[in-house]
């Protein structure tokens, strides 16, 4: 199974986004409030929402070595398509 961090800007955004994640049998999802928080622990892959700054996007990226995901919205159909790489 395989941890995915989600961060953003909005809160219900964040919240839907965990909630169709932890869906899938082979994910988990987690959300973090603050970058400091996101980048102190433990997991697979980032998937980025809304309302980033450009700041905490460039910390994450440059302080993690794994798969960071833009989610751009569209519908719960484009977020598996944009995960299913990493979840096989």
């Amino acid at each position: 199974m395989k941890t995915i961090a989600v961060f953003g800007g909005n809160a219900d955004i964040v919240a839907v986004l965990v909630r169709l994640i932890n869906q899938y049998e082979t994910a988990e999802a987690v959300s973090f409030a603050h970058v400091d928080e996101l980048l102190a622990a433990t997991f697979d892959l980032v998937l980025l929402s809304s309302s980033v700054s450009e700041a905490d996007e460039a910390k994450i990226r440059a302080q993690i070595n794994l798969p960071v995901i833009q989610h751009y919205g569209g519908g719960s159909g484009l977020l598996r398509a944009e995960l299913m790489p990493y979840l096989d």
